[in-house]
């Protein structure tokens, strides 16, 4: 072993800067891989970090009437119950420049020390909170600051308003606050509830009191439950408890935290996913370049190994040598990778969930650093094991054999040189097909390999990526088959007003009424809806299989909903609806589209039901009603097609303004009920294409690269080209065919396994989200990829040529 060791030693030392080079670039791509690696975790983990962080409730509780008069103090000794933090929500809104006043806006007031405190403590961008007995102070969220151009200092004018003084400015109270802090809160992350959506403001407890009652706009509490506790356990208690309180009218209702954490939770996490997987690639596409430059510097080596076996070493401790040597690189690679990796963390995470990141900056991932240390010096001498191998048997009869037969032309390349085809053209297939042999041999397969593997992320991304926007951009696929949603939230409209208005509106071709539910479905609560005809065929949300509910014993759920409760299409399931227990069997699976009121947990592609609209009862009623006679939150209309359908819609969105305003909205007509998971990947669209881009650079590099080692290595070949007759250009023109065949040839290989893979993500994907599976091709695209490659591929070996052909061939013959 002292032998190996010495020879180690000499080589190191004698090519420091060839082998420093090599764990440079090793260390500066590893170090981008393990930020990314690292970044995907910390993307990932962001915001369960954050809800841990907050001491996030799991449950809001908010009664039909108010539970100040005793609800709340009863939930809190409930024995499920760890904490309890009741809030005043507030008729004040932000003043606008033009007088008006901003009703999207939420303005909510702790009762008393426990909201921010003990449960639901929002991340403090600058600032601090309302102090409790300071009326003039407020907070903003993000979405308020950017919307309002907020800062810590900013006097905000704001309007206390009710129900009778909204239509008449002059009797507006009037209110000067002061911002005293930016905060993040759970539900600004990645707004999934319509409150979400809007600026949200905490005010101090001394407003809520100066305001009195007058001023209330309703009132909830935010529950902690202890562990092992359900929601629908909670729920049960939380209904049953409030016919004993007179002031909560006997109904109230109950949101599941939970469902909307995991909602922004997926809509963080395929930034997570494109992260991991470009990680993943780049460090294939390292592996294949440093391993180049380690192939390189192992043949350089071995032009001495002949004279060492003659003095006695085995080719196992020549081997042993060149590994060695390698591992010494890749360990200093190893280093430099981790130190880069630190350094870039403070860059991630990235997107929504940079907002949620409670402990932003450096931040050192041991686990992923560690491993991904490990993993680069053991992919690296594995990469190296048979360049290694092969050079520790230099000298051997078997070598020689091997170097002899290395030069047979392939099949192919003798097939292009009878076929007639231009000189150069054979030569430069020769160039990009045959590796090579002994010290000119040029690491033919490592680069074809990355290139198609760039192909086949670029085309895998675009394909992705099509779907995605062919997602956002089809009401169809994410369930929503009628135009319009004329929506009053908590408020509710008969069938008789809603028909005065529909028949008189041009255009209109059907409707159907619906109404809101909250469905206690196993240990969970799920967020559903009813339907009920009104004009033509029943407007309902997208089915992929059976058919909607036509009696108060059938249900129809959505894909996550059935997966969590372990139920398919013909089994019976019971639920809770409206204090009731009903059984029914499940006859449908659908997509839903964003059906949502305050803050409570709206409807999301897979998650949801539908039931028949004869279960829904009036809160207070405590009986079904006919759905002829009953009241209804929405009407869901469709327009007849046609040139004039857009122009229709937006005079039917002027005609409902006052009717909108009347029932406290600012607007109740919606045309886009995207789910938040579809509006959140609308986002994200562009993040997996800028990775693909990276990729594509760097695959692009690795043709470069050999193209360059190409021209280094075969300036014998191209000399005695030249000195046959070829010309400079010829020669060129040799590089620039080399060049396009590897780029077919990698085009040949990425295109289909790109399309593959872009179809196999997009169905996994579409099957985790709970829509239909089918896919689209994005052919065009593709078809402009193949010149795009070949000319990229061209661009990169322009250089390389140019210099190739300017060799002079008599100083290059001379000192061979």
């Amino acid at each position: 072993m002292w032998a190996v060791w010495r020879l180690v030693a000499h080589e190191l030392s004698a090519r420091w800067r060839s082998w420093a080079g090599l764990a440079l670039l090793a260390g500066l791509a590893g170090g981008v891989v393990l930020a990314a690696a690292a970044g995907a975790s910390r993307t990932d983990t962001a915001y369960p970090r954050f809800l841990q962080a907050s001491k996030a409730a799991d449950v809001l509780v908010s009664p039909q009437g108010t539970g100040f008069g005793g609800y709340y103090d009863a939930v809190g000794r409930l024995p499920d119950v760890r904490a309890v933090a009741p809030v005043a929500g507030l008729s004040v809104a932000p003043l606008a420049p033009d007088g008006t006043a901003d009703l999207s806006s939420v303005v909510v007031a702790p009762a008393d020390g426990r909201f921010g405190h003990l449960t639901e403590i929002p991340k403090l961008l600058a600032g601090r909170l309302p102090r409790p007995g300071r009326p003039e102070e407020i907070a903003a969220d993000h979405i308020g600051a950017h919307e309002l151009h907020l800062h810590v200092g900013s006097t905000l004018a704001m309007v206390a308003v009710t129900s009778q003084t909204l239509s008449r400015p002059a009797r507006w109270r009037h209110l000067s606050e002061r911002v005293v802090g930016i905060f993040v809160a759970r539900g600004s992350v990645v707004p999934v509830t319509e409150v979400d959506k809007g600026p949200a403001f905490d005010a101090s407890t001394a407003l809520s009191r100066l305001l009195g009652l007058r001023y209330a706009a309703f009132d909830g509490a935010y529950v902690r439950l202890r562990s092992g506790t359900t929601v629908a356990t909670f729920s049960r208690q939380a209904q049953a408890l409030a016919r004993q309180f007179p002031d909560t009218r006997g109904q109230v209702f109950v949101a599941d935290e939970g469902t909307q954490a995991a909602a922004i939770e997926r809509s963080i996490r395929p930034q997570a996913v494109a992260l991991a997987l470009f990680a993943l690639v780049l460090a294939v596409t390292t592996v294949l370049v440093a391993g180049q430059v380690a192939d390189r510097l192992l043949l350089a080596a071995s032009s001495d190994n002949a004279t060492l076996a003659a003095l006695g070493m085995t080719r196992a401790q020549l081997t042993a040598a060149g590994l060695a040597e390698v591992a010494a690189a890749a360990a200093a690679a190893a280093v430099i990778a981790v130190a880069i990796a630190v350094a870039a963390s403070p860059l991630m995470p990235i997107g929504p969930a940079r907002l949620a990141e409670p402990g932003p900056g450096v931040r050192a991932d041991v686990a992923i650093l560690g491993l991904g240390a490990a993993m680069i010096v053991a992919l690296l001498v594995a990469r190296a094991a048979r360049a290694a191998w092969q050079a520790g048997s230099a000298g051997s009869t078997a070598a020689a054999a091997r170097a002899k037969t290395a030069g047979r032309p392939l099949g192919v390349v003798t097939w292009l040189a009878g076929a007639g085809v231009p000189v150069t053209a054979a030569i430069g297939a020769r160039f990009a097909l045959e590796p090579g042999r002994g010290r000119t041999a040029v690491p033919m397969r490592s680069a074809l390999a990355g290139t198609a593997l760039s192909v086949l992320t670029v085309v895998a991304a675009f394909t992705f990526g099509a779907n995605l926007l062919h997602l956002v951009g089809t009401p169809l696929l994410y369930g929503q088959t009628w135009d319009v949603a004329v929506d009053f939230q908590f408020g509710s409209v008969t069938p008789q007003a809603a028909e005065r208005v529909l028949r008189a509106t041009p255009g209109v071709s059907g409707w159907s009424f619906g109404s809101y539910a909250i469905i206690g479905i196993d240990r969970s609560v799920v967020p559903g809806i009813g339907v009920a005809a009104g004009r033509g065929p029943l407007l309902a949300p997208v089915l992929l299989d059976g058919h909607p509910p036509r009696s108060s014993h059938e249900i129809v759920l959505g894909t996550s909903v059935l997966r969590r409760i372990g139920r398919r299409l013909g089994q019976s399931v019971t639920f809770t609806i409206n204090s009731r227990h009903e059984s029914a069997r499940i006859v449908g699976r659908a997509v839903f589209p964003d059906f949502g009121r305050g803050g409570f947990t709206p409807t999301s592609l897979g998650n949801g039901a539908e039931v028949a609209a004869s279960l829904l009862t009036p809160p207070g009623t405590g009986r079904p009603v006919p759905p002829s006679r009953a009241p209804y939150n929405f009407v869901l209309i469709r327009f007849t097609p046609g040139p004039r359908h857009a122009a229709r819609i937006a005079a039917f969105r002027r005609s409902m303004t006052a009717t909108c305003a009347q029932a406290g909205l600012p607007t109740c007509v919606r045309t886009d009920q995207r789910p938040n998971g579809v509006a959140g990947y609308a986002r994200i669209d562009a993040t997996p294409q800028v990775l693909a881009a990276v990729l594509a650079v760097l695959g692009l590099a690795v043709l470069g690269q050999l193209m360059v080692a190409s021209g280094r290595r075969r300036r014998r070949d191209v000399a005695i080209l030249k000195t046959l007759g070829l010309a400079r250009r010829q020669v060129s023109s040799i590089t620039a065919w080399q060049a396009s065949t590897l780029a077919g040839l990698a085009l040949l290989a990425g295109l289909p396994l790109g399309v593959a893979a872009g179809h196999w993500a997009w169905a996994l994907f579409a099957s985790g989200l709970g829509i239909s599976t089918s896919v689209i091709t994005p052919v065009p695209l593709l078809l402009l990829t193949v010149p795009a490659v070949i000319v990229a591929a061209n661009a990169v070996a322009y250089w390389p040529g140019r210099t190739t052909a300017r060799l002079k061939p008599s100083q290059v013959l001379r000192a061979e």
